[in-house]
């Protein structure tokens, strides 16, 4: 994944999503088979944290259909949300007769990639000011997006189990972690990462981090 798709993770992961499925929604209303929309819909949601993660990281999605027929979907410089949004709107529309199931296959940097959101999770701390310039004190990220107290993930099961969650204003945390800026917002703040032993590195005097920043070697 080059600089150029980072940045545009960056602006647009979160919008994706809720683009889809208005996307999703609309097309299916052109059709009387509601049922294929609604089921449509809901797996969007069921699937969607597995999708968005594998188009983050770069990742390859093993696809199959109800035929027991298994294909791959390459993920470096493909669009997987792409991919998958126009194989649901086929389905609405009658062109495909039953959705795919899709799975991301495990590669060399899988356990290096949780390795990294482990360490950023714990040790990030974001603070700065409101727009009324009251100071906000170091946050972890979990404090400020209202996620769970942050716990080691070991294996991508876990990871998807983790990114499913629901924060407490109701999103998914992967949809919160998209764009992670100060005290939950998408605001710029001064970015450090704390060491175990209470040393610390500058990491944005004034700034936001992506998705794919949590997966990368920040200390």
């Amino acid at each position: 994944m080059n600089a150029v798709e980072k940045n545009k993770l960056k602006i647009i992961l979160v919008i994706t999503s809720i683009l889809t499925l208005v996307f999703i929604a609309i097309y299916g209303k052109e059709y009387v088979d509601e049922r294929r929309r609604d089921n449509a819909l809901k797996y969007y949601n069921e699937i969607s944290t597995v999708v968005i993660l594998a188009d983050t990281l770069g990742m390859d999605l093993e696809c199959s259909n109800n035929k027991g027929n298994t294909w791959v979907i390459k993920g470096n410089n493909t669009s997987l949300i792409d991919i998958v949004t126009q194989d649901i709107a086929d389905y609405i529309s009658g062109e495909k007769q039953s959705l795919y199931s899709y799975k991301i296959i495990e590669n060399e940097n899988t356990l290096k990639y949780i390795k990294n959101f482990n360490n950023n999770m714990k040790h990030i701390r974001i603070s700065g000011e409101n727009g009324a310039g009251i100071p906000i004190p170091p946050k972890t990220i979990s404090e400020g997006e209202g996620m769970e107290e942050f716990k080691d993930i070991s294996n991508l099961e876990e990871l998807l189990t983790y990114m499913h969650k629901i924060t407490k204003n109701g999103e998914y945390y992967l949809y919160a972690l998209s764009v992670v800026g100060l005290d939950g917002s998408g605001h710029n703040g001064k970015i450090t990462y704390v060491s175990d032993n209470g040393e610390e590195k500058i990491l944005k005097d004034s700034g936001r981090l992506s998705l794919f920043d949590l997966f990368e070697k920040l200390e």
